[in-house]
Formats: structure tokens, C-alpha cells, sequence
């Protein structure tokens, strides 16, 4: 069997790489991001669901809908969960059209506390304005060039 590909502008692909432009897309990335973490930190420290609403002082229901992404996740609600499982919160804000990344830290003390000292350096990101399929020769055979 041989497969064409075609190369042509998809409207569909359009759409939806215009549709996760949207702040909406965003803020649902950004809890998405949020809950993995918190479940990475559930998972290495052995805490079940259960436990971390006890340890946060919420409902066990609060605590699904919240691994879920169905609740607004406030700063409160992050910093709750992250003492639950041992670790802080830490944001900050990148310019538009890049991406940040932590470089290093070292713990310094001062006036008596340790404290963190993050290096933050922005990385330039690009995204494609239409995206193209990558080979432009036809496949040979089903399980050829298959992803």
C-alpha cells in the first residue's frame, strides 16, 4: 500500500494553533503543569490523596477536583499543597515570546535564615506560523517513516 501525503495548508492545524494562543489555553496548561508537579512530589514522598487533604486541612473531594484541574487553584491552595508534600511554591513572570528555565541555585544566609538564590535566564522561543509535515517524499510501505 502506498500513502500521499499531500502537502497543503491545514486548516484545522490553523484553528488549533491559533485556539492555544488563547489565554484560556494557557491558565488550562499552566494548572496542568501545576498538578503534575504536585503529584511528582505526592509520589516521591508516599502521599496518597487522602493524606494530603488531612495534611492541607481540606476535604478528600477538594483534593480530587484539584488533581483534576476542575478547581481554581489559587496561591493559597499551591502553597497549602506544597507544605503538604514538603516543598514551596516558586513563580515568576518571562517575557512574551520566551521561555524561562532555572539555571542554579545556592543557599546564602542572611539576617540569620537561609535563603534561595535562583538564576534566572531567559531562553528566545519561536513557534512555527505554519506548521508543514516534515518529509516531503511519499512512503513506500505501511510501516514506513510511521510515528
Amino acid at each position: 500500500m502506498k500513502i500521499n501525503r499531500i502537502k497543503a495548508n491545514n486548516p484545522l492545524s490553523q484553528k488549533v494553533a491559533k485556539a492555544l494562543q488563547s489565554v484560556e489555553a494557557e491558565v488550562e496548561y499552566r494548572k496542568l503543569m501545576v498538578v503534575e508537579e504536585l503529584l511528582q512530589f505526592m509520589k516521591r514522598k508516599g502521599v496518597n490523596k487522602s493524606e494530603l487533604a488531612a495534611r492541607m486541612g481540606i476535604q478528600p473531594s477538594r483534593v480530587t477536583a484539584m488533581l483534576a484541574g476542575d478547581s481554581n487553584l489559587t496561591i493559597e491552595t499551591l502553597v497549602r499543597a506544597g507544605r503538604a508534600v514538603g516543598a514551596s511554591l516558586q513563580q515568576t513572570y518571562v517575557p512574551a515570546g520566551q521561555i524561562g528555565h532555572w539555571v542554579h541555585y545556592n543557599k546564602i544566609r542572611s539576617k540569620g535564615r537561609t535563603a534561595l538564590v535562583v538564576d534566572f535566564q531567559p531562553k528566545k522561543i519561536q513557534l512555527a506560523q505554519n506548521p508543514q509535515p516534515i518529509s516531503k517524499q511519499r512512503a513506500q510501505y505501511d510501516a514506513e517513516d510511521a510515528a
